[in-house]
């Protein structure tokens, strides 16, 4: 608990300099009247609420909200909500594009099948239930976001942009998201319609036959996708199963963790996967203990099904989808976290920043700094992909009390659904793209590789950021990168690059197979200067580390050649059974971190 009160401190201490203040040009909203193909001649209202300070020019643009039944804003408070938030700096600026309710409401919002090109009806005691969904969905992607995108200083791409619903509604949030991942990657649901089925005989064909359950069910999962399930606990009195817990509730938990998901029941085809089955991390309890999961179970005590209750549901929702400050890390010491960093470049993601012991003891005191990839893997084992973090707050508050290096400050940017392109070394690359090898399947395109965008972002916003709030030692020999496997082969591209930024590198357990070692041949002729720069290799001997040791000699004869000396600048170690984990990267931080920020 002491960790987390540590964070929670350091993220009120920082939030005056984390998050500049809105200028005063107050809230604006355009009101825009389509007319979608595949209804006209109905034409639908869309109101787009500019936020505070609106600034056509601004960068890297503003993300988008798009919500359903527009025509409820006013009910649901979003306004005064907005302005609410927006006042204490609470959340990032965002545009939101409200989208007023067709008269088909029944018909509109349900599910669809984007690669049928159908929808997916859901037929119920009250009539048809999304008839006109696929074209609704169709148009939203195809027609609205594009129209706002043209209109609005936006950002593009799908974690930018996120779809909101209340009933019926939430079934449209979820049916853009699902099937338009490379769109919207960021889902809001308040009191979805889960209960829609395709078999209504009993009620356990009904448990058998959700519609949305069964999508999740499935798959494939959509890599990337976030979801926030909001729901009152007094909704309904129905109880399908007779589990003593409401369907709407029932419906809600279902969905994010399955049904009858026990392995045995689901061979047995007793049992429907939820999204924690298919891989998305479940805060469960997220109005009492919010995290940083995948997926955002929030039950709303009194909550009912109507707009008062989704009115209280609205802030919560608004600062799990923009909020500046990522909630704590459970790692020793302190800890700040900044949630889903814009960039022009790439993808937003989460930065966290441990400070070393003593930071706030001398105002005039700077600090190294060490930047690190896969930054959800270093502090805390609950976000870490394993369950096993690096321990790299551990590891360096034992170094610096034991004195074998100086008090230093460690940046951790998590990796996204990009995390290959991202880290895959751009310039070494051949025209012709990545190959894999026989059987691998076609070559990566060079157009897809990211790393020099991830670089740009990393050196042109992300280290700016960090001195401006921090006191940093901006300097090259102050600055460290690190980080394991691919994450190695991009801090050594960092190095080679930036050479004037980046001083020190740890490549851990570095993937040279990859594209058979043509990393190295690149380095041979780009290696930073060894006067000036430190570099640390390693790799284990187990699992996928048990490729790397020739690659490894084959890189050592490289370093010689450039003129780098073993032991002084260059350190290559090589850990018996080590195997290619968290784990084992744990069990050696302490030597990487001693050799990289030793003075």
């Amino acid at each position: 608990m002491h960790r987390v009160l540590r964070a929670i401190a350091a993220a009120v201490l920082f939030a005056a300099i984390t998050a500049p203040a809105f200028a005063a040009t107050p809230a604006r909203v355009d009101t825009h009247h389509f007319t979608p193909p595949a209804f006209a001649p109905e034409k639908v209202r869309v109101d787009v609420h500019l936020p505070p300070g609106y600034d056509a020019d601004a960068r890297p643009g503003y993300p988008v909200l798009y919500l359903h039944d527009g025509q409820d804003v006013p009910a649901v408070r979003l306004r005064e909500t907005l302005a609410a938030l927006y006042a204490r700096d609470a959340i990032a600026p965002v545009i939101v594009a409200a989208i007023h309710m067709l008269p088909d409401r029944m018909g509109t919002y349900g599910l669809s099948d984007r690669q049928v090109g159908t929808a997916v009806v859901a037929n119920t005691k009250y009539g048809p239930v999304g008839t006109r969904a696929h074209d609704y969905a169709q148009w939203v992607a195809t027609g609205l976001v594009p129209a706002i995108d043209a209109r609005y200083n936006t950002r593009t791409t799908p974690d930018a942009r996120a779809t909101l619903g209340w009933s019926l509604g939430a079934l449209a949030a979820f049916n853009l998201g699902w099937q338009y991942p490379d769109l919207f990657a960021r889902v809001g649901m308040f009191s979805p319609s889960l209960w829609l089925s395709a078999n209504t005989t009993d009620a356990d064909t009904v448990q058998r036959t959700r519609l949305a359950q069964r999508l999740v069910h499935d798959g494939p999962p959509r890599v990337g996708m976030r979801v926030f399930l909001g729901i009152g606990d007094a909704e309904e009195t129905d109880d399908r199963d007779g589990d003593g817990i409401n369907d709407a509730l029932d419906d809600v938990r279902d969905f994010a963790l399955g049904w009858n998901a026990d392995d045995a029941s689901l061979a047995a085809g007793a049992g429907l996967r939820g999204l924690a089955q298919s891989g998305y991390k479940v805060d469960a309890d997220h109005a009492t203990a919010p995290g940083r999961g995948d997926v955002a179970v929030h039950v709303l005590p009194g909550g009912q099904h109507n707009q008062a209750s989704w009115a209280r549901l609205l802030p919560h929702f608004l600062r799990w989808a923009y909020t500046r400050t990522a909630p704590p890390l459970d790692a020793t010491g302190t800890t700040v976290g900044w949630a889903q960093v814009p960039s022009t470049h790439v993808p937003a993601r989460d930065v966290d920043i441990w400070l070393p012991p003593g930071y706030g003891d001398d105002p005039d005191a700077r600090f190294p700094v060490l930047y690190m990839h896969d930054g959800q893997n270093l502090f805390d084992p609950a976000l870490s992909y394993t369950g096993v973090d690096w321990g790299v707050d551990e590891a360096m508050t034992r170094l610096i009390e034991a004195g074998r290096i100086p008090p230093a400050i460690v940046v951790g940017i998590w990796n996204t659904p990009a995390r290959f392109p991202e880290y895959m070394p751009r310039k070494p690359v051949p025209p012709r793209g990545l190959d894999f090898g026989p059987g691998n399947g076609p070559p990566l395109p060079v157009e897809r590789i990211a790393s020099d965008a991830y670089l740009r972002f990393i050196v042109e916003e992300l280290k700016p950021r960090i001195d401006a709030t921090f006191r940093t030692k901006p300097g090259r020999e102050h600055t460290a990168i690190a980080g394991s496997s691919m994450g190695g082969l991009i801090s050594l591209y960092a190095a080679a690059e930036y050479p004037d930024v980046f001083g020190r590198v740890g490549a851990v357990s570095t993937h040279w197979p990859v594209g058979d070692g043509l990393v190295i041949d690149w380095l041979a002729d780009h290696l930073p200067d060894p006067a000036t720069h430190r570099l640390w290799f390693d790799h284990g001997t187990a699992t996928l580390d048990a490729q790397y040791a020739h690659y490894q000699r084959r890189m050592d004869r490289v370093l010689r050649e450039a003129g780098y000396v073993e032991g002084e600048n260059w350190a290559t170690r090589v850990y018996e059974g080590a195997e290619h984990n968290e784990a084992a990267w744990r069990a050696r931080i302490d030597e990487v971190l001693a050799f990289l920020m030793a003075e």
